[in-house]
């Protein structure tokens, strides 16, 4: 039996995308990071942050910017970006922070998550922006791996603050320039 290739498109969002964004959101969170939670009310006020509304307001910020991944018409994974932000440990100016970048899991292994990120940083070199750079919880060590893969490199550490289990709430910050790396890195991946 064969089946078809997936239709895969990467696109900013739009105000129609809300609404499903802020259900795949507080999933794609779940998947990944449940297992940081102990208080049920701490992890619910962290859902709460990939509501529909939240996505709204960071919609309508003037430097951010929001990706949706999407397979056969549905909206599976996003990205969202904030220009002019340096990141915390060299608080370099000109950087591009990629602050959520997720994938439901049964469509992970699409690589979307390097599409979204190309679109991400062809659109901050198009704003001048010299680097991105996020953070990524230090028990991650799937997605650690892959952003190093993906030409990140490890800056240094902060803590997360949103009450996450006793030892869990460290946390990596990567880097990586844009300039050359939106073609070459990426692209061949």
């Amino acid at each position: 039996m064969e089946f078809d290739e997936p239709k895969i498109l990467i696109r900013r969002a739009q105000a129609t995308d809300l609404a499903l964004l802020g259900v795949v959101g507080p999933a794609a969170y779940a998947e990944a990071y449940a297992y940081l939670w102990g208080n049920p009310r701490a992890f619910l006020r962290q859902l709460k942050t990939f509501s529909e509304g939240a996505f709204a307001e960071h919609l309508h910020r003037e430097t951010a910017r929001i990706w949706v991944a999407m397979v056969n018409g549905d909206i599976v994974g996003f990205l969202t970006m904030n220009l002019g932000a340096a990141d915390p440990v060299t608080g370099s100016a000109g950087g591009a922070e990629i602050a959520r970048i997720y994938i439901l899991g049964p469509a992970s292994r699409l690589r979307l998550g390097r599409r979204l990120l190309k679109a991400a940083m062809e659109q901050a070199l198009a704003e001048g922006a010299a680097y991105v750079w996020l953070h990524v919880m230090a028990s991650a060590d799937r997605a650690r791996r892959a952003y190093l893969q993906w030409g990140f490199s490890e800056l240094g550490r902060t803590t997360f603050t949103g009450g996450v289990a006793a030892g869990l709430s460290e946390m990596v910050v990567m880097a990586m320039p844009i300039v050359n790396r939106v073609d070459r890195s990426l692209a061949a991946r």
